[in-house]
Formats: C-alpha cells, structure tokens, sequence
C-alpha cells in the first residue's frame, strides 16, 4: 500500500517537496489496516481493490490532518513541524486538496461504484463536522458526540465498510463492519481527549495539552463545566489547574470508561461473523485502544 501512495503522489519540482513531507508524517494505518482485515474477515479476495481503496483512505486522512493543522494554527503534528508552517497555508491548502483529488482517483477505480458514494458520504460528513465545531463549538455532550462522529467515526466506520462492499457483502455484514468502525472512532477519539490532559508527549506524537492550547471543548470540559467545576472560560486559567481539577474529580476516568464500553459494542458486533485471525485482529485492535498510555 506504501508504494501506491508513493506512486499517486507524484508531482515534480517543489510540489513533489512538500507531498514527501506530508507522506513522512504517516501514523499507525489505522484505517487502511481496518479496509484489509474486513476484507479478509468477509471472504473477499479482491486483494487489489483493497489497495487501492486503503490507499486512498489513508490519503483522506492525511487531507485532513494537513487542513485541521491549518484551521486550528497547530505548530506540530507527530513530532514534526506541520506543513502549513513548513511551506506555508497557501501549499498546505493545495497539498490537502491534491491528496483528496488522488484519494478520489482510487476509489474510482474499484468496480463497485458503493465505494465511491460510501466515501463521498464520509468526506461530507467530515466537512459538515467541522464547519459546525468552527462556527459553533460543541459545549453539549450530545453535540460533541455527534462531532465526533462526524470527524473521526465515520471514516473509520466507512473503511470497515469497504471490506464488506469488496467482498459483495454491502447489506448486513457492511452495517455490522460500519458500526464497528465508528465504535472503534469514538473510543479513538474519547481516549485522545483523556489523553491530552493525562498523556505522554513521545507516545501520543503530539503536544500535551494540545486540545487546551487551542480551546478545545472536549468531553472531560464538557462534563467539568456542566457540573459548575470549571468557568465557561477555562481555557484562560492555567493548564495545570484544568488538568488537576480533571483528573481530582475523576472526569478523566469516567471518559475512560466511556471509550471503554465503546470498545465492548465495538467487539459485540463481530461476534456474528465466524472466527478467524482476521477477528481475532480486529478485537485485539479494539483493546489496543485502552491499552494506550492512561
């Protein structure tokens, strides 16, 4: 899969600068790793389409970290400097489309057109998402649920679902999968706002504190404000302060276990598909989540 990103992303002179650059900020593949296994856990044998539809989720991805870097002025992204400080927001701007365009290019390719419309709905998704939270961030936890879905689950639900649709199975086998996936996304997501206050800077590949540099409402100040522990301006007090009064009143662990039992409904709903390496991958995938430094 590596080499077909690498194939796809081709330019010349400096652009071909800055997509290495977006390409060498790569993460875990998360999400192509998912489009493989379902595959594998459905009977597909479409082995090729599968590339070039991970592929391509991964390049969705990718779009939008290098957008989401510029919406929210972040300096670093995995260790490493973002490419809108890098090159600049007007080459970062064009990167995250040209990575897009190539992520369409790869799904056209596939001779189910489900993969296509799947992944436009995602991307949608994604894009509505984030032009509430710009103009209306989330302060309600059912709000924020529902931006979290639409950021994070719903593309990972969406790469569940293309094993299904590659292996001819897009009714409710592909349901299960996406459903699976988007559990998967919310506790991705939940355990990453734990994270921001709790974590390690080298484990997560990302500035601690992060979410609160940023003014990021997130679950944990969400339910801290709601219970009158924190102002509706906490992101002007200091960091350490936040962080204590999180983690004092056990919010960060009641996140925790929220993305816990994410993780249960996520692992519930392959238990109607028969056992394989592929579903024993998948579920120690899920635990992994809860594993990550806490």
């Amino acid at each position: 899969m590596q080499a077909k990103i690498e194939e796809i992303l081709s330019s010349y002179g400096k652009g071909q600068d800055v997509l290495d650059y977006v390409a060498s900020a790569a993460g875990k593949r998360l999400r192509p790793s998912l489009v493989f296994l379902t595959l594998d856990l459905c009977g597909g044998t479409r082995y090729q389409e599968a590339v070039d539809c991970a592929a391509g989720a991964e390049l969705v991805h990718m779009a939008s970290l290098v957008h989401d870097d510029i919406i929210d002025h972040s300096e670093l992204r995995r260790g490493q400097m973002t490419v809108h400080r890098r090159f600049g927001t007007q080459a970062a701007v064009l990167a995250g489309d040209h990575l897009f365009a190539a992520a369409f290019y790869l799904f056209a390719l596939s001779t189910n057109q489900r993969v296509s419309q799947v992944m436009t709905t995602v991307i949608q998704a994604m894009c509505a998402g984030e032009i509430n939270q710009l103009f209306a961030p989330a302060t309600e936890e059912r709000d924020y649920l529902d931006y979290v879905h639409k950021k994070t689950a719903c593309l990972i639900g969406g790469c569940c679902r293309l094993g299904a649709i590659l292996s001819d199975l897009d009714n409710v086998e592909g349901r299960r999968l996406q459903e699976f996936g988007e559990n998967i996304g919310f506790a991705f997501q939940l355990t990453d706002d734990v994270l921001d206050y709790r974590g390690v800077d080298e484990e997560m590949g990302k500035e601690r504190g992060r979410d609160f540099a940023e003014k990021v409402w997130t679950l944990p100040t969400i339910r801290a404000f709601k219970r009158g522990l924190i102002p509706y301006n906490w992101f002007t007090r200091d960091f350490e302060s936040i962080r204590t009064v999180l983690e004092d009143s056990g919010i960060l662990d009641e996140v925790w276990q929220v993305a816990a039992r994410y993780v249960q409904k996520a692992k519930w709903g392959l238990e109607r598909f028969p056992d394989s390496i592929s579903k024993a991958e998948l579920r120690g995938l899920s635990d992994k989540l809860l594993a990550r430094q806490s």
